[in-house]
C-alpha cells in the first residue's frame, strides 16, 4: 500500500485517516458504473472517490450546493435531506456512499433508519452503499443490520473509534497501523462502524 495513496483524503485524527484508507480502497468499485450519489456531501471533498460517470452530490444547505454548483459545474447538485432526496429530484444511482454525517451533532438520531433506508431505495440492482455511523446511532446497529441483510447480497462491518479524538501529525501512521492490525481500531472500545454493501436488492 502506498504512504500516500493518489485520491487519499488527510485528516489529524487517526481514527477519521483509517476511515479514508478503507473509502479509498473500496470506492474502487464505484470504477465504470454509472451514477454516484454523495449523501450529506457537504463541500463535495469525496467527488475525488467517485468514478462513476456521473457525480451527484445531496445536501441540505442552499448556500453551500449553489457554491458547489459553481466549483464544479459538471455535477447535480440536489438540496434536499437525504431521506426526501429520491421522491423530490428523482434519484437513482449505482452507487451512494454517506460517511461523517449520521454521527455528526446536527443529526436528529431518530433519522438514522429512515435514512439508510431511503439510501437503499436509491440504489439500482446490484448497486453498492457505503456509511458510517457512531456512538449515537448505535442503539439502531440491530435494525439496521437486519435492513441490510434483506437488501444486499453481500455487507460487510468493521468497527473502528480507536483515537477518535486525539489530533497528531503521526495520523497517517497510526491510521495505517490500524488499518493492518485490527485489534488496533478498538482500544477503547467501538464508537463507530463503517459498513460496505454490495448487490442491492429490491424489497420483497
Amino acid at each position: 500500500m502506498p504512504l500516500l495513496p493518489r485520491k487519499l483524503r488527510l485528516s489529524l485524527k487517526p481514527s477519521k485517516q483509517l476511515l479514508w484508507l478503507w473509502l479509498w480502497r473500496e470506492m474502487r468499485a464505484s470504477r465504470g458504473r454509472e451514477v454516484g450519489i454523495d449523501a450529506g456531501c457537504g463541500l463535495m471533498q469525496n467527488r475525488m472517490l467517485f468514478e462513476t460517470r456521473d457525480y451527484v452530490g445531496i445536501d441540505v444547505d442552499p448556500a453551500r450546493q449553489a457554491a458547489n454548483q459553481a466549483e464544479y459545474p459538471g455535477v447535480r447538485a440536489v438540496c434536499a435531506e437525504i431521506e426526501q432526496a429520491q421522491e423530490q429530484a428523482g434519484l437513482t444511482g449505482d452507487v451512494v456512499l454517506c460517511v461523517q454525517v449520521m454521527h455528526n451533532r446536527y443529526f436528529a438520531t431518530e433519522r438514522t433508519v429512515p435514512t439508510v433506508r431511503a439510501m437503499c431505495d436509491m440504489l439500482r440492482p446490484g448497486g453498492i452503499l457505503i456509511f458510517n455511523l457512531g456512538e449515537r446511532n448505535m442503539p439502531f446497529e440491530d435494525e439496521i443490520d437486519t435492513l441490510l441483510a434483506a437488501r444486499f447480497t453481500k455487507v460487510k462491518k468493521r468497527a473502528y473509534g480507536a483515537l477518535s479524538a486525539r489530533e497528531t501529525y503521526l495520523s497517517p501512521i497510526l491510521a495505517a497501523a490500524m488499518y493492518l492490525l485490527p485489534p488496533l481500531r478498538l482500544i477503547g472500545g467501538a464508537r463507530k462502524v463503517l459498513y460496505v454493501c454490495h448487490g442491492s436488492k429490491q424489497p420483497a
